[in-house]
């Protein structure tokens, strides 16, 4: 089997059906707690068939970056800390009740030993998720807030993405790692350009026209 996308789907079924054939202990997590905390020892690997939950760093200034609200089918968590064998910096919140399986390490471990298929969908996932953080953190770091914020709604108008959007205002900044009246003020700027306009939500941003936004951010590539 050469086909990548064969041995992709070959390797999560590997781990579908080890997970349903093995007896782990189960974990009930509850909305609002977390599922792996940050620079915190990780000392079982949690499976999960459904789970909506958030990603977030809390730096030691107070500052708090999200990297936004996921809703995956067949996910691990712990497994960077897991293969790193250092702790995480980012922790990982629930958004809703959800079960998780409890796999210890040295089990995960044979496992992937004994089943390439699945190691190689390992690496994929993981690979996948260093490229999606990475690609988040530079462009907070390196663009101005305006440009987050209309990338973000460029993004996510542009493609089948979920709107991530939240109810309340101070829960937006933190996916910009800002201040809520930072990202009060560019918003209105925003709107005050004709750019953008609030959906029935506060928090809802849609865009007016998708070209003019990608013309406006083309600015910042020069």
């Amino acid at each position: 089997m050469t086909n990548k996308k064969e041995i992709l789907e070959h390797g999560l079924n590997e781990i579908l059906k080890w997970v349903e054939r093995c007896n782990f202990k189960r974990r009930s997590v509850k909305q609002g707690q977390f599922i792996v905390k940050a620079n915190n020892k990780v000392d079982e690997i949690y499976w999960s068939e459904e789970a909506r939950f958030s990603i977030i760093h809390m730096a030691e200034n107070g500052k708090t970056l999200s990297l936004g609200d996921y809703h995956l089918k067949n996910n691990f968590f712990g497994e960077i800390e897991f293969f790193s064998e250092r702790p995480g910096c980012f922790s990982a919140i629930a958004s809703e009740n959800l079960e998780l399986t409890c796999i210890p390490k040295d089990t995960l471990t044979q496992f992937f030993l004994n089943n390439g298929h699945a190691a190689f969908w390992m690496n994929h996932r993981i690979s996948s998720i260093y490229l999606s953080t990475m690609d988040i953190a530079i462009e907070r770091s390196l663009y101005p807030l305006k440009y987050n914020i209309l990338r973000d709604i460029l993004r996510r108008e542009s493609t089948s993405a979920q709107d991530t959007s939240h109810h309340y205002i101070y829960q937006e900044a933190q996916r910009f790692g800002c201040s809520d009246r930072a990202y009060a003020r560019v918003i209105k700027e925003l709107v005050n350009d004709g750019l953008i306009k609030k959906g029935a939500v506060p928090t809802q941003l849609k865009a007016i026209n998708l070209t003019q936004i990608e013309n406006y951010l083309k600015r910042y590539h020069t």
